[in-house]
């Protein structure tokens, strides 16, 4: 990532300074409210800072070297965004105080198990379908859902503890892990519509093009501290009556790792540049640098376990952690096959310029 502006490195210090004390990851989100590090891209008059991207990467940053799935991502990155653009609402300013606080969370789910639709009824609108792997769904108890209405996207606010919609959780378990969710006819007010037709549709790209760029800074978080942390074992682990960094097979090795490190940064910094562009160069763009982030995460995390040997598939181990969920994140927010694909299906090169 490029260099931090002083409010970036002071957010980076007190972000660091937390996860370095936090034991128990359940504590770390009470402690982020505490401290009035929730909803950074709210307005100041809604309780939040009015921060952009680049802040959130830097947070992002910071929890990939932890190694902690949190629900940062569906929170912050995803539902957040939106929510301050509908800060004005009444149905919406109810919610904040309490997702700012802590006491409550909040996602977006967008991809469909089951096609989830959305019909008029006399007192609102009725949804049905499932959506699937929503971000912290198991602990999130307001949903922004996308669902097609008339033939048309639309987003509606949900708020899980007034309606009936059944969760299943992903495993492993923890405080953030992702779940389906089933909406079986469930209704919905009227003022629950948040967006529909082009404005949904333009929201939703925002969305996913800002969950790609936020998977791929907690991904460079991730790789930094696996080859800081296998540099240190081959510096630190004596084999043969000398450290392991003196037989030169492991320093190809790590030289590697750093190559690939390297490239996924440059990468990160041309998706954070690009993010402003219009549409189609945005998501071309982001498609590349995750495609990127993917190849590189894969070398650097198997590469760090071998070089660990056994701790490093250890859950004791950091290494292991990060290995595990750097994995996961490899097929968040765009797989290398469907980068691929949506890259091989438009009619534009991607310029690092």
């Amino acid at each position: 990532m490029e260099a931090l502006t002083d409010e970036e490195r002071m957010l980076w210090d007190s972000v660091a300074g937390i996860l370095s004390e936090i034991a128990d990851p359940a504590e770390l989100w009470p402690q982020l409210a505490e401290l009035g590090m929730l909803g950074l891209t709210l307005p100041e008059s809604a309780g939040g800072a009015e921060l952009g991207p680049q802040a959130l990467m830097v947070f992002a940053r910071a929890f990939g070297q932890a190694g902690l799935a949190t629900p940062f991502f569906a929170s912050e990155a995803l539902a957040m965004p939106l929510l301050a653009q509908w800060s004005d609402r009444p149905e919406v300013s109810a919610l904040l105080g309490e997702i700012v606080s802590g006491a409550r969370i909040a996602t977006l789910a967008l991809h469909d198990l089951k096609p989830t639709v959305a019909r008029r009824a006399a007192d609102g609108f009725v949804l049905s379908g499932v959506k699937m792997v929503v971000p912290a769904g198991s602990v999130a108890d307001i949903v922004i859902v996308s669902a097609m209405l008339e033939e048309r996207p639309a987003l509606f606010l949900l708020d899980l503890q007034a309606i009936a919609a059944t969760k299943t959780a992903y495993m492993p378990a923890g405080p953030a892990a992702d779940a389906d969710l089933a909406l079986d006819g469930v209704t919905v007010s009227e003022t629950a519509l948040m967006a529909e037709g082009e404005e949904a549709g333009r929201l939703i790209a925002e969305a996913e093009a800002r969950g790609q760029l936020i998977t791929c800074a907690e991904m460079l978080g991730g790789m930094e501290k696996l080859l800081e942390l296998t540099v240190d074992y081959l510096r630190d682990r004596r084999q043969f009556g000398q450290p392991l960094s003196g037989f030169q097979a492991l320093q190809h090795a790590a030289v590697d790792m750093y190559v690939e490190l390297e490239t996924a940064r440059a990468m990160l910094d041309f998706g954070g540049r690009m993010f402003g562009a219009s549409a189609d160069e945005r998501a071309a763009a982001l498609d590349a640098v995750k495609l990127k982030m993917n190849a590189a995460a894969k070398l650097i995390g198997e590469s760090a376990v071998q070089l660990h040997g056994g701790i490093g598939m250890t859950e004791e181990s950091l290494t292991g952690r990060i290995f595990g969920r750097l994995t996961a994140l490899r097929i968040s927010a765009g797989d290398s096959r469907s980068c691929m694909n949506r890259l091989l299906a438009v009619d534009r090169s991607v310029a690092l310029a």
